[in-house]
């Protein structure tokens, strides 16, 4: 398109402020007001994009971390008549992967959002005792469970707000770095054992003490295994 000056009837220019394009002046104002519609919506959504990539990645990286922690324990069983680590709590369960040469990192047990930061000083072996301090795992445990157990059973699961039986979580804390937080998505990550990892939806995406969702026979997959301890994490 063009951009030299218009010229009028009388033989000059127009002025700049009529120099507009013809297509353009023709414009009413419902038009431009569907095009400042557009321009809008177009730019509230890229945070909205942006922050549910990010939710997205930090969840797909929980589950990642939970996969690499379940991985070691079914190693650790196989070579333990089928049995997993124990201990007073969580914490000392895992660094029993340590102690068997099995695990050397910490930083698999914690995820994004989580109020319990490992600082990777593991120690010396063959005790490891640096290894998962308070406040350094993200990850709670079944205790008493054997790789013989059912495949559905969930080994591992992000800390819960209650360590009684079945668990529950705050989604009200959702998206927060507080201890027993949900994901915004109202959701859990659980480790099950038979090696598979899910990020398993609650009852609720509200309240201060919520459930896993129930499945069609009115139970949700820690209520279909039967009461157990549950190793929590050290605080």
């Amino acid at each position: 398109m063009s951009t030299e000056a218009t010229p009028s009837r009388s033989g000059g220019s127009l002025p700049p402020e009529e120099q507009i394009p013809t297509n353009w002046r023709s414009w009413g104002w419902l038009q431009w007001l569907i095009v400042g519609q557009i321009l809008v919506f177009g730019l509230a959504m890229i945070p909205f994009e942006c922050t549910a990539d990010t939710s997205r990645a930090r969840l797909i990286q929980a589950s990642s971390n939970c996969r690499q922690i379940l991985m070691t324990l079914m190693a650790y069983a196989g070579d333990h008549d089928g049995h997993y680590p124990e201990g007073e709590t969580a914490n000392d369960a895992f660094r029993e992967l340590f102690k068997a040469g099995l695990w050397d990192d910490e930083r698999a047990f914690t995820v994004s959002l989580s109020p319990y930061e490992p600082d990777n000083n593991i120690g010396e072996a063959p005790a490891f005792e640096q290894a998962l301090k308070p406040g350094e795992n993200h990850w709670a445990m079944t205790r008493g469970l054997t790789d013989e157990a059912s495949g559905n059973a969930p080994l591992i699961f992000e800390n819960p707000t209650q360590a009684s039986w079945p668990p529950v979580w705050n989604a009200d804390l959702a998206g927060k770095k507080e201890p027993g937080r949900a994901w915004k998505s109202g959701k859990i990550v659980i480790g099950r054992n038979d090696g598979s990892v899910a990020a398993e939806p609650l009852s609720s995406d509200r309240g201060p003490a919520v459930s896993l969702k129930k499945d069609s026979t009115g139970k949700n997959l820690f209520e279909h295994i039967g009461p157990h301890e549950i190793m929590d994490v050290a605080k």
